[in-house]
């Protein structure tokens, strides 16, 4: 009996293993499907690509999955205040709540134009330029895992795709 085990039991955790990949993978995807629409809008309203406004908000939010993210309504691991609701609720976070997943996408685009590098980079669908210049400008705690994690997600998810639009304004 051992012995079945011992021999079946690599092929069980591959499978739950490979199980479990396929269900992030669609949580990603549906992800994608329900935000892309807000991330191409941005993209045309403010000149920052899709991509990076998506992959950002998938790995910061674990692709709408995080506590932060339905609770807060926060994509994008904004510090900031709570509202005095979520407080009463027992609630307390250091990051800020947004009243939408809009208004969470738009905040985070503002802040990307207040960067000194948002001007040099205003217009360019180079994602990978885009974040080398948020991560020196210390966007983010984890800096190089971060910038591997986005690209990871931009790569595999074809997040580039979306940044269609604004290369042919090129």
């Amino acid at each position: 009996m051992i012995q079945v085990i011992k021999r079946k039991l690599p092929a069980l955790l591959f499978s739950l293993f490979l199980s479990a990949a396929v269900q992030a993978q669609k949580v990603v995807k549906k992800f994608i499907k329900k935000y892309e629409h807000i991330a191409v809008e941005n993209m045309q309203k403010h000149n920052i690509p899709a991509s990076i406004i998506l992959g950002v908000s998938i790995v910061e939010s674990a692709a709408g999955e995080s506590a932060i993210a339905k609770a807060l309504r926060n994509f994008f691991g904004v510090k900031g205040k709570n509202s005095s609701s979520m407080e009463k609720l027992g609630y307390k976070s250091a990051y800020r709540e947004f009243e939408s997943a809009e208004a969470s996408f738009e905040h985070f685009c503002q802040m990307l134009k207040r960067k000194k590098f948002y001007v040099k980079l205003k217009a360019s669908p180079d994602y990978k330029q885009w974040l080398k210049s948020m991560n020196a400008a210390s966007y983010a705690e984890a800096k190089e895992k971060w910038v591997a994690d986005i690209t990871r997600a931009i790569d595999k998810y074809e997040l580039y795709k979306y940044d269609q639009p604004m290369q042919a304004s090129f």
